[in-house]
């Protein structure tokens, strides 16, 4: 279900909805929602009202109401209406109408002031002309029909077929130009790590060198934290990245922390880092939250989330 309809049923039900960096819309407790069939539906969205005010955080009855119709977890849930409200904003920053389905559309104005139109959007192009005037005018013109002569389509043939060569040629340097950024900022990357190594040999040869060190080293000097900790009935453990650079798993675990308090770090051999967390679940659910949480983990990459056994 498309979130700006969840946004709607949700408004529905307890007229009031909060939107960070956006504001709140509200209706008066006297209004009687009526049926969505109903064919004064249109006439009650008139009574609904917008605030603008920055409003930091979303409501968590608000969060657990996407969560509920849609099975993902509080992290998925947060994160597909940030990226809503962060779409939203782009249009209006740049003149665009923000329209939020079954309740209205958002404008800004020159003054950098939200301005909202209840309802359904308006037409943007209004009809002046009457239907006699159209008419008129139709009888009135007369179309004016240019022959080409065959050298006129030979020409157009040929600068068509140039055209689409331009584009390919323009479509090829982009996608380079984006590799070669995309390489860059890696590189800069990796760089700022200090870790990482340039081949898999020098990663063999390091790794070599700690296993050797760490055998060398009396047992109770060596820091060990369980890998696999104690799970609670009924919820699993997910790995959702394995690193062997200490600076990257600190790093991502530091950011990780800042969205959801449930991921930890841990290593049993201080030369494999895993990122974990534990969600409640039944065998049957395992597969849905792998992938829901490589989905908000690595986007469109291949699924590299496992579960720890």
């Amino acid at each position: 279900m498309k979130l700006s309809i969840l946004l709607a049923q949700y408004f529905y039900q307890h007229k009031h909805l909060n939107l960070p960096s956006i504001g709140s819309f509200h209706l008066d407790a006297a209004v009687t929602v009526p049926d969505q069939n109903d064919k004064n539906f249109r006439e009650f969205l008139k009574y609904v009202q917008f605030t603008q005010q920055p409003i930091a955080k979303a409501d968590d009855a608000l969060i657990d109401y996407i969560r509920a119709h849609t099975g993902k977890i509080r992290p998925l849930a947060e994160s597909d209406l940030e990226s809503y409200l962060a779409d939203g904003k782009l249009l209006l920053n740049i003149g665009k109408p923000f329209h939020i389905e079954g309740i209205g559309t958002l404008h800004k104005n020159k003054l950098g002031i939200y301005e909202f139109i209840p309802g359904e959007p308006s037409m943007e192009r209004m009809e002046t002309v009457s239907e006699h005037g159209r008419e008129k005018e139709r009888e009135t013109e007369k179309p004016v029909v240019k022959k080409k002569s065959a050298f006129d389509e030979s020409y157009s043939r040929i600068e068509a077929h140039h055209n689409r060569r331009k584009g390919l040629l323009v479509g090829t340097l982009v996608v380079i130009g984006l590799a070669v950024i995309i390489w860059g900022g890696y590189s800069l990357y990796n760089n700022n790590d200090g870790k990482e190594l340039s081949t898999p040999a020098q990663v063999a040869d390091t790794l070599t060198q700690k296993a050797d060190t760490a055998a060398k080293a009396p047992a109770d000097s060596i820091p060990v934290t369980p890998a696999v900790p104690g799970v609670p009935a009924g919820s699993y453990k997910f790995i959702a990245e394995t690193t062997t650079r200490k600076a990257r798993a600190l790093k991502r675990h530091a950011f990780l922390l800042t969205l959801n308090r449930d991921f930890k770090l841990e290593t049993k051999d201080s030369l494999n880092f895993n990122i974990t967390v534990i969600i409640p679940g039944t065998p049957a659910d395992t597969t849905r939250l792998k992938d829901s949480l490589n989905a908000w983990y690595y986007g469109t990459k291949p699924v590299k989330v496992r579960i720890a056994q």
